[in-house]
């Protein structure tokens, strides 16, 4: 089978690829990206590696060059989609009308609503594509079909995450730490998506060590408008998430006072951008010892009725380092469930459109399937209450 990474030259894409390589089911893994001379250097890398026998190539593309990323992509078995969630359309369009089962590691709610406006072009090509295939958004959705499955009616799906990582070691983590928590948050209730503000949801969870009793709040994911999708009849869909205690408490006051703001303010004569200054401070930033290493740890939770009984299931996985290990856990756990679900595709036989991963992948062959990779631990739960 033969894989387009798209993005082929980030660390998501290298994550990904990893696994693809030590899956052994693809024969070819094609690596597109603009970024010729990182993706050269990853490709002759890979190459090099004892006991790799995926053959490697590469391409130089301009993702919003549609013709040539079509051209590239034709005749390969599936795609997925590795870039920056702002390139999502694009990329979507690219794969689907190179009739190419495809998806993305990763989407916005805002992309992914965007891309799932292209299901009738997807349905006529033939083709399947997925607006998340990660481990959040992604995974949780599958995990939540696999519990939702077990029960006769669902009422709720509760998917939550807990993040240890330092404030900035890139520009990029800064933009997104000072852009996750306070930025609004979506829930779908009583069969309706709604916006939520900034920090709302408050709630309280206990979480298996290190991580232990943590705040967590509303944020945006693609979940709440592709989970219903999957899950007929469910009621209500809530995505939360939180940092370190004073990380996030320091992310709430900074939004309160304004300094997360993006719109120009003046002072002294000079337009200052709030947030562009936070960040700036954030990235010089010394990490704190103690906190140099990435954990995190997703919770799904499904209530339900299962045989007149009122249910309620937990998966949680944490990600933690191991001896070993290159990548950060985060990154890690984020490519090997991109690169199952498009071996997944690759194979074929999935309903066509375009739709979020529970609505086609089979849950019980990806759960056992993720669970094969070092570092995964999946731990379930059911509690059945009834009246004796």
């Amino acid at each position: 089978m033969k894989i387009a990474v798209v993005g082929g030259a980030g660390a998501m894409a290298k994550a990904v690829v990893k696994d693809l390589v030590e899956s052994r089911e693809a024969s070819e893994v094609l690596l597109v990206d603009i970024n010729d001379k990182e993706q050269n250097r990853f490709a002759a890398e890979l190459r090099k590696s004892p006991g790799v026998k995926v053959k490697i190539s590469n391409a130089n593309v301009d993702i919003y060059d549609h013709d040539r990323l079509v051209e590239t992509i034709e005749g390969s078995d599936a795609a997925i989609d590795t870039t920056h969630q702002d390139c999502g359309v694009a990329v979507a369009r690219g794969i689907i009308d190179a009739k190419v089962n495809g998806c993305a590691l990763g989407s916005s709610y805002t992309i992914a609503s965007e891309v799932l406006k292209l299901d009738s072009i997807a349905r006529k090509s033939g083709t399947t594509y997925l607006v998340s295939a990660g481990v959040f958004p992604g995974a949780t959705g599958i995990t939540a079909k696999y519990l939702a499955d077990k029960m006769d009616q669902v009422e709720d799906v509760h998917l939550s995450m807990v993040i240890f990582r330092p404030i900035a070691l890139t520009p990029a983590l800064a933009d997104l730490f000072i852009t996750f928590l306070p930025d609004e948050g979506l829930t779908y209730e009583n069969g309706k998506l709604k916006k939520m503000p900034p920090f709302s949801g408050k709630e309280v969870v206990e979480y298996p060590e290190p991580f232990g009793k943590q705040t967590i709040y509303n944020i945006t994911s693609c979940d709440p408008l592709t989970i219903p999708m999957a899950i007929k009849g469910v009621k209500n869909v809530c995505v939360k998430a939180t940092y370190y205690p004073d990380y996030t408490e320091m992310l709430r006051i900074l939004h309160d006072v304004g300094l997360l703001s993006d719109k120009p303010i003046k002072i002294k004569g000079q337009q200052i951008v709030p947030a562009a200054i936070v960040k700036e401070l954030l990235i010089r930033r010394p990490v704190e010892d103690g906190r140099e290493v990435v954990r995190f740890v997703q919770r799904v939770k499904v209530t339900g009725v299962r045989n007149g009984a009122k249910t309620e299931c937990v998966v949680i996985t944490p990600f933690l380092p191991f001896e070993g290990q290159r990548e950060d856990p985060e990154t890690r756990a984020t490519g090997e469930p991109g690169s199952i679900i498009v071996q997944m595709l690759a194979r074929g036989g999935m309903k066509k459109g375009v739709m979020g991963p529970e609505s086609c992948i089979n849950p019980e062959e990806f759960m056992k399937e993720w669970a094969k990779r070092q570092g995964v631990a999946i731990y379930e739960t059911c509690t059945v209450t009834k009246r004796i």
